[in-house]
């Protein structure tokens, strides 16, 4: 097909120390399989993209990455070492035994020189001790010394998003006055669902073909090693993998070139691959306008289409 998008150009890596979590959401796509990468791979791994990208950003996500903190902490200080910019250290919040666990663990990461952004996943599914919550953030705040370090992020609960925003509305005002903020930043986001096998579309609108741009170019590196060329929750298929832990940047470079999946997400655009399927008859006529789960689905029939 003729190339149309921008293609894959990494920016960012995100780590994933451990699959591992202290929660068991509903809404999660991970499969909480006691694995862990293996921290001299990702070290060397990091080595290799400094040597071929001039910039780019680290992150964490998993799992709950502080449950692996001697991980972060090396990773860390490492990139911080090399001059990198952080993005955001993903964490449910509520993963800490005590106060003095608390502080000590996230002294612990500011010492390593992390000065990115704490990403709270705060939201129904997580069912997080409201105390809990409120300690989390004043400690974060009070260790980083800045009240816009933490970012929650939030999903939506499709069975009843009403119900739901009443909910975080009210969650949100509570925080905000017991810990005396004039605002946080909160990002909220609709609820993905993996499709079944004949994906239904049945929604008012198409999402906006951005070829991936917003969720994807990075390196997310799954705890068990591998590496996919974004970080959407189809992230999780194997038909989005683009190598391993152990290849090379340039290995990474080539497979993605190569992968029938990274070019629809970043050249061809999903949208106009489903477009296509429809006028095939190879998808039902309708609308998606979840970009993710169309992804997932096109993964899941790739020998298909």
């Amino acid at each position: 097909m003729k190339k149309q998008g921008p293609g894959f150009n990494p920016e960012e890596i995100i780590f994933c120390p451990t699959s591992l979590c202290n929660l068991k959401c509903a809404h999660c796509f991970v499969d909480q399989k006691n694995s862990r990468l293996n921290l001299n791979d990702s070290l060397a791994f990091l080595d290799d993209c400094l040597g071929h990208l001039s910039d780019f950003k680290i992150g964490f996500s998993g799992g709950e990455p502080f449950l692996a903190l001697d991980f972060v902490n090396a990773v860390c200080k490492k990139a911080f070492d090399a001059g990198l910019m952080f993005d955001r250290l993903m964490t449910n919040g509520v993963w800490w035994n005590n106060e003095d666990d608390l502080a000590r663990c996230l002294t612990s990461v500011r010492d390593a020189g992390f000065d990115g952004k704490i990403g709270l996943s705060f939201d129904v599914f997580h069912g997080q001790p409201i105390d809990k919550i409120f300690t989390f953030i004043d400690t974060c705040h009070r260790i980083f010394s800045d009240n816009s370090c933490v970012e929650i992020l939030s999903v939506i609960d499709a069975k009843d998003s009403k119900k739901d925003s009443e909910w975080f509305e009210k969650q949100i005002d509570e925080i905000k006055k017991r810990l005396d903020l004039e605002w946080i930043t909160c990002y909220r986001f609709p609820q993905s669902f993996v499709p079944s096998e004949k994906i239904v579309l049945g929604d008012k609108k198409w999402f906006a073909e951005d070829y991936c741009q917003a969720t994807g170019n990075v390196f997310y590196v799954h705890a068990d090693g591998n590496i996919a060329p974004c970080c959407g929750f189809a992230n999780e298929r194997p038909e989005l993998f683009i190598g391993t832990i152990k290849d090379s940047f340039e290995t990474l470079m080539e497979n993605s070139r190569a992968s029938k999946m990274t070019g629809l997400c970043y050249e061809t655009g999903l949208l106009s691959k489903a477009k296509e399927l429809q006028k095939n008859k190879i998808l039902s006529k309708g609308k998606c306008n979840d970009m993710c789960q169309l992804c997932y689905w096109m993964c899941r029939h790739a020998d298909e289409i």
